[in-house]
């Protein structure tokens, strides 16, 4: 992945594309203006690997970090970045930290995943909730460790010195708590930067007071996801509202066991169906790792969340494992929250049990009754012959166990994308995060540029 130049535009910040580009995910930003280098996000691509790894074929990053990712041109071969560690035995020499900072839009792996990769003296700013929930992921998903790092937290309100900018994040609502849009003021005017936002969720004010913001900043350049930009929006646009309302009716005709699916961490909708356990007079019943983000977040100021082993209408379930690591023993020391596989057999219509797709095997243990409910609140599959989907249905149809899909999108419509760009109105908008940027030409009134992986422009 080479650096390409493309003097387009006049003036003395520079932008410079390394992810984000021709696909979903994987923002890597680099913003250069005055005396100042810093990151907006740092992530990984749903695609990631695909053309050279499947199956048994996998990089050998344990064992020879960036080796194979350089070798491929995956991973952009930019001095001063990562860690020694990382480079030892690759065609990339370890150097001085050359960037100011990187920032964090949010905690999904596709905007930060790369942290792993960073060198530890390089300050990483994001939300102070952000944190909160990435030090649980951390905890309790073996395998993820994004290595130390020089942490800043933020929260609206708050503007970052980074030498000549003053970067200011404004929260946006999305799919999970935390998620801020960033405001770069730099001495040759304003860059705007989304992150992954969304306008119908249950905190669309936040991403109305971003708008504002940004609007008021008058920015020279806007770096805009457009996940949903597509030809035919094959999503409904449903709100967390009318998924809560749709769970409700749901779960008061079930006469058996309900189960649901859904993001670890897309805490609104854990927040929903404790809601619809409330409303229906069910428990409802998370996973161990469920809890210990919830227990994280209780004490938190800028979230309410119920506390999962106080509350009268939360339940945590264990699963027969050999052994438990210490945050899970530590769990299970709450006796009275913690049920197994035969009471949630036992009390099924008294339950909605939360289950990952990856943990489906607990069915068998749990033996739902015929009639039991399973919704996915998660978003569809992408094509008709999803493997994945395929293999959730044999399951479900196995044990006579019926199908509901509710869910609401962590992203803006591609009509709310456009008419934020035109509202905003940089002077040009560079897409990101989106499959279809060429959708953007045409359909706003700012310039609009489509950068390519490791294309600079200069605004």
């Amino acid at each position: 992945m080479h650096v390409k130049e493309d003097e387009v535009l006049a003036g003395l910040s520079e932008i410079t594309f390394f992810g984000g580009t021709g696909g979903i995910g994987g923002n890597k930003i680099l913003v250069e203006a005055g005396d100042a280098r810093f990151f907006l996000d740092h992530g990984q691509s749903f695609s990631f690997g695909n053309r050279f790894f499947t199956g048994w074929l996998s990089p050998r990053e344990s064992r020879t970090g960036l080796k194979d990712y350089l070798a491929l041109n995956l991973i952009p071969p930019v001095q001063g970045l990562y860690s020694a560690r990382v480079l030892e035995g690759t065609c990339l020499e370890h150097g001085a930290p050359a960037f100011d900072a990187i920032f964090i839009s949010h905690v999904h792996y596709d905007h930060l995943a790369h942290l792993r990769f960073v060198d530890a003296d390089i300050p990483v700013h994001m939300g102070i909730t952000t944190k909160r929930m990435l030090d649980s992921w951390e905890c309790t998903s073996s395998g993820v460790n994004f290595g130390p790092h020089d942490y800043h937290a933020f929260k609206t309100g708050n503007i970052v010195h980074v030498g000549d900018c003053d970067i200011e994040p404004v929260h946006v609502d999305h799919s999970t708590p935390a998620a801020y849009g960033l405001i770069v003021h730099a001495p040759e005017g304003a860059i705007v930067y989304t992150g992954d936002l969304r306008l119908h969720g249950p905190m669309a004010h936040m991403t109305r007071d971003f708008i504002d913001k940004a609007k008021e900043a008058e920015p020279v350049a806007m770096i805009c996801e457009g996940t949903r930009v597509a030809p035919v929006e094959t999503r409904k646009d449903t709100s967390e509202h009318q998924v809560l309302a749709g769970a409700i009716n749901t779960v008061k005709r079930a006469r058996e066991l309900v189960i649901v699916s859904f993001y670890n961490r897309d805490v609104d909708r854990i927040k929903t169906y404790h809601q619809v356990a409330v409303a229906t007079g069910r428990q409802f019943v998370v996973s161990m790792k469920v809890a210990h983000l919830i227990k994280s977040l209780v004490d938190d100021p800028g979230i309410i969340v119920p506390d999962p082993f106080s509350d009268p209408h939360m339940l945590v379930y264990k699963r027969t494992l050999k052994r438990f690591f210490k945050w899970q023993k530590e769990i299970m020391s709450s006796d009275e929250a913690i049920v197994d596989a035969n009471y949630i057999h036992e009390h099924q219509e008294e339950l909605i049990l939360h289950l990952d797709f990856t943990h489906f095997n607990e069915i068998i243990d749990i033996q739902p009754n015929p009639g039991s409910i399973y919704i996915n609140s998660m978003s569809e599959p992408f094509s008709e012959d999803d493997i994945e989907d395929l293999v959730k249905d044999n399951w479900l149809q196995h044990f006579q166990v019926e199908r509901v899909q509710l869910h609401a999108s962590g992203h803006c419509s591609m009509d709310e994308i456009f008419s934020m760009v035109n509202e905003i109105n940089p002077n040009v908008v560079f897409p990101v995060h989106t499959e279809h940027p060429m959708l953007f030409m045409g359909n706003v009134t700012p310039e609009v540029k489509v950068p390519t992986a490791g294309e600079k422009f200069t605004v």
